[in-house]
């Protein structure tokens, strides 16, 4: 069974890129442990991948999310990918790509002090820069 009780201390959102083949990192939600510590907590955490419209993921093209943790809290130097691609939108039949959720708890030994979300856009993406991707603990 999974979590459903939501932590306001542990959700952060990021705007997804303003343009093609662009990459952005969000904000980074403090584990509290040190450098690639073991990381017991009962905690499960979900990325929610808003919608996406046939402008800002045209047929084919698309939107890459992945689940990054560093030693910084902003996740740009050299992190460690977690789970890469959990979510992929890929743009269909003229009408962008729907909402995705994705929910995950952390590996116990390979996970640094910040986790977060990498997003990656695809070529010829148009700016998404007005939805936000949402990273939040449940416990």
């Amino acid at each position: 069974m999974g979590f459903a009780v939501k932590d306001a201390g542990l959700k952060v959102t990021r705007a997804l890129p303003a343009s093609a083949s662009g990459t952005v990192y969000g904000t980074a939600l403090d584990l509290g442990e040190s450098s690639k510590a073991d990381f017991l907590a009962n905690v499960e955490f979900i990325l929610s991948a808003p919608a996406v419209n046939a402008t800002m993921a045209p047929d084919t093209r698309t939107f890459t999310y992945s689940i990054v943790s560093a030693a910084t809290t902003d996740l740009s130097s050299s992190p460690t990918v977690l789970y890469s691609g959990c979510i992929v939108q890929t743009g269909a039949s003229s009408a962008g790509a729907a909402a995705s959720p994705y929910t995950f708890r952390l590996p116990v030994d390979n996970t640094n002090r910040y986790i977060g979300i990498k997003i990656v856009s695809g070529a010829s993406t148009g700016d998404a820069s007005s939805v936000t991707a949402t990273l939040e603990g449940l416990v």
